[in-house]
């Protein structure tokens, strides 16, 4: 797959580099010390340690990287125009240094000011988000005859950002000058972005470009609206969860987010028989399928909290595995499954040490499957199990972001080699 566009502008670059170092100083990394300090170590971690991890997981690496991506791919599925270079310029500008100020204002009394410069973070995000949001609008507006719902996806998907970037600011005015918005939940805002914002656009683009890449059959369009109102109730559902959780009544709410996995393994059917693959490849497809089964045991997990309302029994780290379930395996694995498919194809390269990548996307699944041993804890061998599984994430990540990084060098060295191949052509031109 080459979609090197014709001008040589590479707008997803710089959300692609941001994105890589967030997730890796200090979404995997700070993760990694987290788990091991809490399950292995068993020493407790500060709250604002388990909070920048999240901003950095969440808006720092799935929000910029999806952003990057769909700036190339958005214009093309839509079919609309691409984003001006202002735009592209104000959204990374705005993005990137608001994800920054945001992660350094949970320095607390580490970091002098540290308040301060979370407010600005999060009022910038807003204004990124908001412009995002805005392009996406455009491009379903003036969409032609849509063929699936791939734009009522994914422009849905980036509403919920704006939602989740509202309510980061609500949540951070809160923490910085107290006052009734101290009590927003923090919960209020990772769920609205990973459920709806990142969910959202990830089944969005598996409607076509995920479908090609795992070898399956295009999901038929009867089944996609089923699969898109059963995902917005499923978000809502645990929005209000997430207003009520002290509320015993509201545990059948965890059913909403699981009937909507459930709906949407249904629509996309990942798991039937494939195309067979034209010679050796990475392990895209396994990345994406596992992503899936991930989806699947998160909603296992999901419909067992459901069950505390009729008298089940709920593990002490129940949640902490469900909530792992989805992020680290549904959500982190299928996103670093499509930029290993997208990066190198946008650059116009092959994907670059293949087996480093792949070493990658085994560390990441491992890493997700030990995540969900938490549920037998407190059992000592599974919190050292769930702790291991941070020094492997944060390993998998960086080997999957090495190759990332690697993609973008070469594309740039193409890139290059084209604009003195142009320039040559010119200077020929001119002479004759």
């Amino acid at each position: 797959m080459r979609l090197m566009p014709q001008n040589l502008r590479a707008p997803w670059v710089p959300f692609v580099i941001a994105s890589v170092v967030f997730t890796v100083l200090v979404g995997a990394l700070n993760g990694a010390w987290n788990l091991w300090s809490l399950h292995v170590l068993q020493v407790p971690v500060p709250v604002e340690h388990h909070q920048s991890h999240a901003i950095a997981q969440v808006f720092g690496f799935m929000w910029l990287l999806k952003v990057g991506i769909s700036f190339h791919l958005a214009p093309r599925l839509m079919g609309g125009a691409p984003p001006s270079p202002k735009l592209v310029k104000s959204v990374a500008l705005a993005g990137i240094s608001g994800v920054a100020l945001l992660v350094l204002g949970r320095f607390g009394s580490l970091l002098p000011g540290s308040a301060f410069l979370g407010l600005v973070g999060a009022v910038l995000l807003l204004a990124a988000v908001t412009l995002w949001t805005r392009f996406f609008w455009q491009l379903f507006l003036a969409r032609p005859t849509p063929t699936d719902w791939l734009p009522v996806f994914v422009t849905s998907g980036a509403s919920w950002w704006s939602f989740s970037a509202v309510m980061l600011l609500g949540w951070q005015l809160g923490q910085s000058i107290g006052g009734p918005l101290a009590r927003i939940p923090f919960d209020l805002v990772t769920m609205s972005g990973l459920l709806g914002g990142t969910g959202g656009c990830i089944l969005g683009i598996t409607l076509r470009a995920g479908a090609c890449a795992m070898r399956i059959a295009h999901p038929p369009v009867s089944r996609q609206g089923i699969g898109f109102f059963a995902w917005q109730l499923g978000t809502v559902a645990l929005l209000v969860k997430t207003l009520t959780p002290f509320e015993s009544w509201s545990d059948v709410l965890w059913l909403g987010p699981a009937l909507a996995i459930v709906v949407m393994v249904w629509v996309v059917r990942p798991f039937q028989k494939v195309a067979p693959a034209m010679g050796p490849e990475p392990l895209i497809r396994f990345a994406m399928v596992a992503s899936w089964a991930f989806g699947l045991a998160g909603a296992v997990l999901m419909t067992w909290q459901a069950l505390a309302l009729v008298g089940v029994t709920q593990p002490p780290l129940l949640r902490d595995a469900a909530r792992h379930a989805f992020t680290l395996g549904f959500g982190q694995l299928g996103v670093l499954a499509f930029a290993g498919r997208m990066v190198p194809g946008f650059e116009g390269v092959r994907l670059p040490s293949r087996g480093i990548f792949d070493a990658g996307i085994l560390f990441v699944t491992a890493s997700a499957g030990l995540r969900l041993l938490s549920v037998f804890g407190p059992s000592r061998g599974a919190l050292v199990a769930s702790g291991v599984s941070g020094p492997l994430a944060l390993v998998g990540v960086c080997l999957v972001s090495w190759c990332l990084v690697r993609a973008l060098r070469g594309g740039a060295a193409l890139r290059r080699e084209l604009e003195t191949s142009r320039a040559a052509v010119t200077v020929r031109l001119v002479e004759a």
